[in-house]
């Protein structure tokens, strides 16, 4: 008989009845319990849940049978895609472990989750120096003060990183569903987002984060605050929806950075995601909504219509940090275009790729990005190969480093550094034309290939980013003249001061100092 909750059996007998076999391995009434991998002891009633749910798992785990027939009970997450399994994330005395499942890898749509962990090996382990699980299912977490944020309104210790995928693994970046073994299916539907909510959330920013009390929680990677929505056909007039646990969101959110060091963010990322777009740049759609605190709306492209109804279907990405095998720590220092072409190298369309990337290096060079690391470019994953996902994160950083924002006794621009190093160029003061064509190709491109994207974008820029910075400061005036008289609108008019304060210095500091620098005669 099982007295202690010290010593159990697998499964965990009733507690006055120790008649329970199985059929994993007998009853081990001696045998200290492992339920300190679970961080806590559960009640009765939930370790006989918990037993049976990993039973069922053991059937079809390999992995998972193994622990349990040492007498070890693994932490364990179903990943699925859809409503079909993929496999199991399993972690177990810090050790962690992925398994596909046998049916996902004999379907003919199968894919890999990321190259590091091939569709070929069923079980993959991480090792003492090489964790591609781990690395992989980390990069799907925030970073920073963020991190910090999730973990207290979690009720977990920061490094239980398995622990933060479990309580946030509803929504991820690309196609992943992570929950636990048995759960039933997430309930489906929208939860109206009225401004008057979204704006006290947005003033709360300082104490929690934007989704402590949404319906969803969301794995999305990064630094800054955001949670995801619902925009009904990509159309914010139609209202802002939170969508429940089952439901695919269809855009991202941020609102302005509480950091005093970044003001007026949420115009910043728009501009020049706009500007983007307008220089040829595959991005998604964006929108700016002032409720009256900015925010910023960007449409996912891992996100698509279903054929024959009004939902929407998870695609699956990965970043250029899973692409790699590499941990999210490497995303500046391994930022180099070694690594960019190394990644390129493993598209389908590889030529496309290589013009699209060198697009990107060049447009965020001048507009002072220094924030353009490995993990803002993504990749998206099909059974037939890998390509170039839509751009997304961009923002001029280069701003924050002038007089203007930074003053006069910190100010650094134009020598901040470069997150993609040419070569020996690291500073935005240091590029030259000839130092770009040489990145271009370094990324594969011919000489006149890279000149021609080149001469394209110092033709266009300067002119294409005054029409559009006039073009949105008017319709942002245009909503808040529409507003009522109010505290809400005069909050929002001195908002558009700022806004228009940011867009002037990104084109008349940081666009003007690269073109100039690039080609002094013009």
């Amino acid at each position: 008989m099982c007295r202690s909750r010290l010593s159990t059996c697998w499964p965990p007998c009733a507690p006055t009845d120790c008649s329970a076999r199985s059929t994993l391995s007998p009853c081990r009434q001696a045998r200290p319990a492992r339920w300190m991998t679970l961080r806590l002891w559960p009640g009765a009633k939930q370790v006989h849940e918990i037993a049976t749910s990993l039973e069922l798992v053991a059937r079809r785990s390999e992995r998972v049978g193994e622990l349990l027939a040492e007498g070890i009970v693994p932490r364990v997450l179903v990943a699925l895609v859809g409503d079909r399994e993929v496999g199991w994330l399993i972690e177990a005395q810090s050790t962690w472990a992925f398994e596909y499942s046998p049916d996902w890898r004999q379907a003919q749509d199968a894919f890999a989750l990321s190259p590091g962990l091939a569709l070929s090996t069923r079980v993959h382990l991480d090792g003492a120096s090489s964790r591609p699980v781990q690395w992989y299912f980390d990069n799907l977490l925030p970073e920073e003060e963020l991190l910090q944020v999730w973990v207290r309104e979690a009720k977990l210790e920061s490094a239980d990183a398995f622990g933060l995928l479990r309580h946030f693994g509803g929504e991820s970046a690309g196609s992943l569903v992570l929950q636990d073994p048995g759960a039933p299916p997430a309930a489906q539907g929208l939860k109206p987002l009225p401004w008057s909510e979204l704006s006290r959330r947005i003033r709360n920013l300082a104490a929690t984060s934007m989704t402590q009390n949404a319906p969803k929680r969301m794995l999305l990677a990064g630094a800054q605050h955001k949670m995801v929505v619902v925009l009904q056909q990509d159309d914010p007039a139609k209202g802002i929806f939170e969508p429940l646990q089952g439901t695919p969101s269809t855009h991202i959110l941020k609102p302005d950075s509480p950091s005093s060091h970044y003001p007026s963010s949420a115009m910043n990322e728009y501009f020049t995601m706009r500007l983007a777009k307008a220089m040829g740049l595959d991005v998604p759609n964006v929108y700016l909504l002032h409720v009256p605190e900015p925010v910023y709306l960007v449409q996912r492209f891992d996100r698509t219509a279903a054929a024959n109804d009004d939902s929407v279907e998870r695609e699956h990405i990965i970043d250029t940090c899973q692409l790699l095998n590499e941990s999210r720590q490497v995303k500046y220092h391994s930022a180099h275009l070694e690594t960019l072409a190394l990644a390129l190298d493993q598209c389908q369309s590889k030529m496309l790729a290589r013009i699209q990337l060198f697009r990107w290096l060049v447009f965020n060079v001048l507009v002072g990005n220094g924030d353009n690391h490995l993990k803002n470019i993504s990749f998206k994953v099909t059974a037939k190969g890998l390509e170039l996902a839509p751009f997304y994160d961009l923002l001029c950083t280069g701003v924050y480093d002038s007089v203007v924002y930074a003053g006069a006794d910190r100010a650094i621009w134009p020598r901040s550094d470069l997150s993609v190093a040419m070569g020996p160029v690291n500073k935005f003061a240091d590029v030259t034309v000839d130092s770009l064509l040489k990145a271009g190709e370094a990324l594969g491109l011919t000489h006149q290939t890279a000149e021609r994207e080149l001469l394209t974008m110092r033709k266009d820029l300067a002119g294409k980013a005054q029409a559009l910075a006039q073009g949105i400061q008017q319709e942002a005036a245009a909503r808040v003249q529409g507003m009522p008289a109010g505290a809400d609108k005069q909050v929002a008019q001195a908002i558009l001061g700022a806004e228009s304060q940011l867009l002037r210095a990104i084109q008349h500091i940081v666009i003007k100092e690269m073109l100039t620098r690039l080609w002094p005669a013009t």
